[in-house]
């Protein structure tokens, strides 16, 4: 059965036997791929995968996870976005702002242990684009530009990697309302405030959509930014000719 001068296991060369089911694996990792984006309590890491190649690409993805809270073992069923996850774990934020940590169908150390978990990007298209330094008296001179932008390019969302210096003091209080407002913001990956000082503060985002930024309550002050990533978000591919430097991405085939 066993030829150990040869290499064969039943007649059959060891290396063959390796290289088969290595085939093997992968027909099988990939038959069981889920449909449509929904995936199963024990298919935590694919969605994870799956995550990490849209939210690589720039995409913002909406999860509608069901399963069981594990604090009292109640039904859990709630709709959010994506945050970067590792570590075996999808990280929730609902619209209220209260974030949700997601484990698999045996989780015991998360929040909720999922059932299935529905993904879903925001946008089918992306264009991706840069934008120069801008300088405004005040933060609504800023909010219209890019507003005007979004207009003009015709875009369902317009989302924003940047850097807000504000040349106005920060009481200990208005900052406390902007991370409260930052904090309800749905439509937005990250936000950080880095500094605030006698002269004024920064706010920085990522991924941020436009809209949700106008309602910030930005104290009155010369605003200044530093170089802009901006991602136009379209539900149609955009039928329109782009400047050179602007990228067309698309979500699909990346689930």
């Amino acid at each position: 059965m066993i030829d150990r001068k040869r290499g064969r296991i039943f007649g059959v060369n060891v290396v063959d036997l390796l290289i088969a089911l290595l085939v093997l694996f992968a027909i099988f990792s990939y038959l069981s791929r889920p449909d449509e984006a929904v995936y199963r309590g024990n298919q935590m890491y694919i969605a994870i995968q799956d995550h990490q190649r849209l939210d690589s690409r720039g995409f913002l993805v909406e999860a509608e996870v069901t399963g069981t809270y594990l604090w009292d073992n109640t039904p859990f069923h709630e709709t959010g976005i994506l945050l970067p996850s590792t570590a075996g774990r999808l990280r929730l934020r609902k619209r209220d702002g209260t974030i949700v940590v997601i484990g698999g169908e045996r989780a015991y150390i998360e929040d909720v242990a999922a059932s299935t978990i529905k993904m879903k990007p925001l946008d089918s298209y992306l264009v991706v684009f840069e934008l120069e330094p801008q300088s405004f008296e005040g933060y609504r001179g800023l909010i219209s530009y890019l507003e005007s932008l979004k207009e003009e390019m015709g875009a369902d969302h317009l989302y924003l990697d940047i850097e807000v210096a504000v040349d106005s003091p920060m009481t200990h209080a208005e900052r406390q309302e902007i991370v409260n407002e930052l904090n309800a913001m749905y439509l937005v990956k990250a936000f950080y405030l880095p500094r605030a000082d006698p002269q004024g503060f920064v706010v920085n985002v990522v991924k941020a959509e436009v809209s949700e930024l106008a309602g910030l309550n930005i104290p009155e002050g010369a605003v200044r930014t530093g170089r802009i990533r901006a991602y136009a978000g379209y539900s149609e591919e955009p039928d329109r000719e782009f400047p050179q430097g602007y990228h067309n991405v698309s979500a699909k085939g990346l689930l």
